[in-house]
């Protein structure tokens, strides 16, 4: 089987609209990259700079109709703001998950986070890690919208414990691979619930939970409850 790859480079706040409609069309989910920056020899990278967004779209008898409803689509979008023009190009089927896990690497976020792909060792042991195996679920860490949760949280946390309140307790709506929930707990919340409509990312969020050791979980319906 052959699939088109459907890409943009956009900026960070322009990202999370092209992959939305990219993912009307791309069945099987859309991917994410950002580039990352060094700024010295300690540093392990930072993420910086423009986001790509990419599809992936079978090569069967609809492929031509769904490209020309995607470049639709991207049109309308660009009657808001200036949208580039995508790039395609065919590629063989392959074992996606074990070609996508060469270019996921740990992600540092903020003063004392980091993303930690759960095969990879840390490479900085004064950061807080957050093993995560995203499986099929949505939450790898590399989309601008998780990082700034993620950041947000850290300072939350933080000026929480300056001002001696109680722990908080944390609801992660459609928690995808756990990500947020994982990072609250770690950072100092009392108790996390994700919850999510697909089955699959309840599923991957316990195996993550389970990854980070990060407590006792118990399973409601399509929610997770951890702490």
């Amino acid at each position: 089987m052959n699939w088109l790859e459907v890409s943009l480079t956009v900026d960070g706040e322009l990202a999370e609209s092209v992959a939305d409609v990219l993912a009307r069309f791309a069945p099987n989910g859309v991917m994410t990259e950002q580039g990352v920056k060094f700024n010295d020899e300690e540093d392990e990278g930072t993420a910086t700079g423009p986001i790509t967004v990419r599809a992936y779209l079978e090569v069967d008898d609809q492929l031509e109709e769904t490209r020309q409803k995607i470049e639709e689509s991207l049109y309308y979008l660009g009657m808001i703001t200036p949208v580039p023009t995508p790039t395609y190009k065919q590629i063989a089927d392959q074992n996606w998950m074990e070609a996508w896990k060469q270019h996921y690497k740990p992600i540092l976020i903020g003063e004392g986070l980091l993303i930690l792909p759960a095969w990879l060792e840390s490479p900085d042991p004064k950061r807080i890690p957050i093993k995560i195996d995203p499986g099929m679920a949505f939450g790898t860490g590399t989309h601008p919208t998780t990082q700034l949760c993620l950041e947000l949280m850290e300072v939350s946390f933080a000026q929480s414990k300056i001002d001696n309140r109680k722990s908080e307790i944390v609801i992660d709506v459609g928690c995808g691979s756990g990500i947020l929930s994982i990072a609250a707990l770690k950072l100092g919340a009392s108790k996390a619930l994700g919850v999510d409509i697909d089955i699959e990312s309840v599923k991957n969020s316990r195996e993550n939970a389970d990854l980070n050791e990060i407590g006792e979980e118990l399973m409601l319906g399509q929610g997770s409850v951890t702490e």
